[in-house]
């Protein structure tokens, strides 16, 4: 019987709520002692209160009361929120070729020293509005995340927090499913997002995701804990962290076909060398695809995918 594999319980938020790409690092958040808050009934209680129990209704219908009271947003920070400064003109991307001009909803200011004046720019959806579905807005076809990924590269803040409430139609009637979509998409590199299904927040499994929503994006994280602790800098670091890690990967991946080059070469050297001669990429290639291949069959096995011997012969072995 394989044996139970190890979850670290700081990092079972994570879990429920995979990230498409790479969003926060999960060794950043452990190296730094970042850890999700239990939640308890008291909190759960809050979200269910906010959003309500009947699938065929919008839960999201005031946004602003859910990011007040359950992420501690103050109003005086974020642009374009009830009662709080306006939208300024540097946040909107005109794009005349598609007849669209790109805002945002909301922007969170920037409290820490320095040029930047924003840290979060937030996009909240009409109900019914499927993220991921071309032709959902009007004007230009694509889809609401990417016209989204667009406003932030162009406006240079990167980070933005994507609302919406997608419907199912179930026995003609329509089902509503909240969710907030964390985005970092830095200028020139690959985008990243990370989605919070709202309803469950509501109920007792859903507490490690409203723990992990708050360990991103409550009011401690954005303007009070320390520059190199909260959001924008967690993006980055995390950025940073996998850039060295695939630097590392690639030294030694270059180091195993190396290896695996010269003892090909002892074992058949006229073979190998006229290879090298007349067709050196198949050459390539085929080493490129044994180390692949190696790299596959012991990353299943490390986590008892594959079945495996476990006799005196194999350990020898």
């Amino acid at each position: 019987m394989a044996a139970e594999i190890y979850r670290d319980p700081d990092l079972e938020w994570l879990d429920h709520v995979p990230p498409v790409g790479l969003v926060v690092a999960p060794t950043l958040l452990k190296e730094l002692g970042l850890l999700p808050v239990r939640q308890t009934p008291i909190d759960t209680g809050q979200v269910a209160e906010i959003i309500g129990s009947e699938l065929s209704k919008p839960a999201l219908t005031d946004p602003w009361a859910f990011v007040e009271q359950v992420l501690g947003w103050e109003a005086r920070h974020v642009a374009g929120a009830p009662g709080g400064p306006a939208i300024p003109d540097e946040l909107l991307v005109a794009l005349p070729e598609h007849g669209t001009t790109l805002r945002p909803t909301w922007a969170v200011a920037e409290l820490g020293e320095g040029d930047r004046r924003w840290q979060l720019l937030v996009r909240i959806e009409a109900p019914g509005v499927d993220p991921d579905a071309r032709n959902a807005l009007d004007g230009w076809e694509a889809t609401p995340h990417q016209r989204f990924e667009r406003l932030l590269r162009d406006t240079g803040v990167f980070a933005g927090l994507l609302i919406s409430e997608r419907d199912e139609r179930k026995d003609g009637e329509a089902r509503y499913y909240p969710e907030f979509r964390l985005i970092y998409a830095p200028r020139g590199e690959t985008s990243g997002h990370q989605s919070f299904p709202i309803r469950p927040m509501a109920m007792v499994a859903g507490r490690p995701m409203l723990g992990g929503l708050k360990l991103l994006l409550d009011r401690f994280r954005l303007f009070s804990d320390a520059d190199d602790r909260r959001l924008p800098a967690l993006l980055k670091h995390s950025r940073d962290a996998q850039a060295l890690v695939s630097t590392a990967l690639a030294e030694q991946v270059l180091g195993a076909l190396h290896e695996l080059l010269r003892g090909l070469d002892s074992a058949e050297p006229a073979l190998v060398r006229e290879l090298a001669a007349s067709r050196p990429d198949h050459l390539y290639e085929g080493l490129l695809t044994v180390l692949m291949r190696l790299v596959f069959v012991l990353y299943a096995e490390d986590r008892d995918l594959l079945p495996s011997r476990s006799d005196a012969r194999a350990r020898e072995i």
